[in-house]
């Protein structure tokens, strides 16, 4: 079990300058659209703006991945803090929403470096045996990023206007990104492996461990599953728990802060009940969780009804996530691990693409209640799946992703 005090050195340098990095991400991105609105943005363009987003992130996760398993986790972290800095100044002096855009992609360029970096320094630190509680504590310490981040951007945004709320944040990322280059001052970069002959065979090596029906492939279906039928609902609480519950923007407000406090809190025992008992009760279990969740909004639209439920999904995300981080880390070769997040983040996000005009069909034909139905209905079935196919047996997980396993031909 990995304690707090216990945790490495340069794990906890790395965890730290999340946190920063990602307190400035979430002062400013819950802000974008109405930013972009004051920088004479359209609610059309505005609509380009984060399709132009979401495509663009799907390339840049699995080749910053790839990235990351080749020239190593510190250097793509500090590289990504470098871009991270760009974009920030990008979008703070961009006299045009168009101008804007620029910040994005260098935000997206950076994420995608250190999104997947992080991720496998992760694993890679975790002593044997205790790869979920590691994840676990590291995640709930990263999810204090979500609390802090937007009070503080929403009451800069109020009292002073965005263009001091972005500096402000622009100066901490400042801070984070320093870190993250002091973390890599004795990182070796290597950049004659970066070949497209190399990214090729490793795409292709990880492609066939997929779709080969292990553990890997069951992964991806159940957890694309929840995450499509998460994008079915989610979009529309806000004007569900407003028009239906009759609850405040505010009161949805402290939901959402209850959500990310229940999940902080949690994500440490979340991933102690994963290292004990096993990743797949955990997967299994947050399933549980969240359909109970799914149906006490449906049965009980009220105040009282919706902080139980919201409660509930942050207990959801906890018990899940540091158990899927675990099993995903254990089934594929850790030199692998950078692109193997990236391709499962970026098929899941293609997977999730169609769900929010779907859920909009639903509720707007329909009734508000079907598209939670739907979805409660959804992860119900992957409950069963979960505990009969997230079986994980060691050497075979080894044998058969032994073919990214090697080193790079041209690298030797």
């Amino acid at each position: 079990m990995m304690k707090l005090r216990e945790m490495p050195r340069d794990l906890a340098f790395v965890t730290l300058a999340m946190i920063i990095a990602n307190i400035a991400g979430n002062m400013s991105r819950p802000f974008e659209p109405l930013y972009l609105e004051s920088l004479g943005a359209t609610v059309q363009q505005i609509g380009i703006y984060f399709t132009i987003q979401t495509v663009m992130a799907v390339a840049f996760r699995v080749l910053g991945g790839w990235i990351s398993d080749t020239v190593g986790r510190l250097s793509s972290i500090a590289a990504g803090g470098v871009l991270g800095l760009g974009a920030f100044l990008g979008y703070v002096l961009a006299p045009t929403w168009q101008w804007a855009m620029v910040g994005a992609l260098l935000g997206l360029a950076g994420s995608s470096l250190v999104a997947p970096s992080f991720q496998a320094f992760t694993a890679e630190s975790a002593p044997e045996g205790a790869t979920g509680s590691t994840f676990g504590l590291v995640e709930g310490l990263f999810l204090t990023c979500q609390i802090i981040g937007p009070v503080l951007g929403g009451f800069l945004v109020q009292r002073y206007g965005f263009k001091l709320m972005l500096w402000t944040a622009t100066g901490i990322f400042f801070v984070a990104a320093v870190v993250r280059l002091w973390m890599a001052r004795h990182s070796k970069l290597d950049l004659s492996r970066l070949r497209f002959s190399n990214l090729k065979r490793d795409l292709r090596g990880l492609i066939l461990m997929l779709l080969g029906g292990g553990a890997v492939t069951w992964l991806f279906l159940i957890d694309g599953l929840r995450d499509t039928s998460f994008q079915v609902f989610w979009p529309f609480m806000p004007k569900y728990v407003t028009e239906i519950g009759g609850q405040s923007e505010t009161m949805y407000g402290g939901l959402i802060a209850m959500f990310s406090f229940m999940m902080a809190v949690a994500n440490w025992p979340g991933g102690i009940l994963a290292d004990r008992f096993g990743e797949r009760w955990g997967i299994a279990g947050g399933g549980v969780l969240l359909v109970a969740t799914l149906v006490i909004i449906l049965l009980f639209p009220t105040t009282i009804g919706f902080w139980i439920a919201f409660s509930l999904l942050g207990l959801a995300g906890a018990v899940m996530s540091p158990a899927f981080s675990s099993l995903l880390s254990k089934t594929v070769p850790r030199e692998s691990l950078g692109i193997t997040y990236g391709i499962f983040w970026s098929a899941l996000g293609v997977m999730a693409i169609p769900a929010p005009y779907l859920g909009g069909l639903l509720y707007e034909n329909f009734s508000p209640q079907l598209p939670i139905m739907v979805s409660a209905v959804i992860v119900t079935i992957t409950i069963p799946v979960a505990l009969w196919k997230l079986s994980y047996d060691q050497p075979e997980s080894k044998s058969r992703a032994a073919g990214l396993s090697q080193p790079p031909v041209e690298a030797e």
